[in-house]
């Protein structure tokens, strides 16, 4: 991947994956300094914001969460205008996450997709109830299930809107497990395949990477 050229780095991956904790990690040398928009913590500030001013409890939320919206497109708009390098994380289990996407691939951006991700969604509940007990925000299990399977259909119909995919185990600090780059497969670990997210989730890239350590072995026979 050629960094000299404008690119939006996605990091992504269900709710208790551990993108926000780990995400300095996960991004290449070409991005150090550059801080994600984190869509979580952004709403948060706006709700503590918007309730010393007397909000309605009911309309906290959406508010904050158009406000944070308004924020985030503000900023992609500045660093696509000055041609900058933007990393963004968000989910990607709903059409209308995908459109901050097209915004910077309509502006000759590459796109990479840096995922995280655990193996069960039971993992990400009790991930997110731990993060609960230490002050951080709820979220329905239905809800994590649905953004687990969601995310994982996207990105397995919609591979192609990423120049570079890298792939990686959040069980404890981020493994990587394989590195797509325009569809082919540029590294892969033998353990990737043991990742049900993988072979079940994104049925496409797991024949890829079938095929490039079953072509390994040959080499290496």
């Amino acid at each position: 991947m050629d960094y000299s050229k404008p690119t939006l780095l996605v990091i992504s991956g269900p709710n208790g994956a551990g993108k926000s904790t780990h995400i300095q990690t996960m991004l290449p040398e070409a991005f150090n300094g550059i801080w994600s928009f984190d869509r979580d913590n952004t709403r948060i500030e706006f709700e503590k914001k918007l309730s010393k001013t007397g909000v309605n409890a009911k309309e906290l939320l959406p508010k904050a969460t158009r406000m944070m919206e308004e924020k985030l497109v503000e900023e992609m708009k500045s660093a696509i205008k000055q041609r900058k390098h933007f990393v963004l994380e968000t989910p990607l289990s709903h059409p209308d996450y995908w459109r901050y996407i097209d915004l910077f691939e309509n502006n000759s951006y590459q796109i990479q997709l840096n995922y995280l991700c655990l193996d069960k969604v039971s993992d990400c509940v009790a991930r997110v109830g731990q993060r609960v007990m230490e002050g951080g925000h709820y979220v329905e299990p239905s809800t994590i299930k649905g953004v687990y399977e969601q995310n994982l259909r996207f990105i397995n119909d919609f591979t192609s809107s990423f120049k570079v995919i890298e792939l990686y185990d959040g069980t404890k600090i981020p493994t990587l497990l394989a590195k797509l780059e325009n569809g082919e497969v540029k590294f892969a670990l033998k353990s990737a395949l043991k990742k049900n997210w993988i072979k079940s989730g994104l049925p496409n890239l797991s024949a890829s990477i079938k095929q490039y350590i079953t072509n390994i072995k040959k080499l290496n026979s």
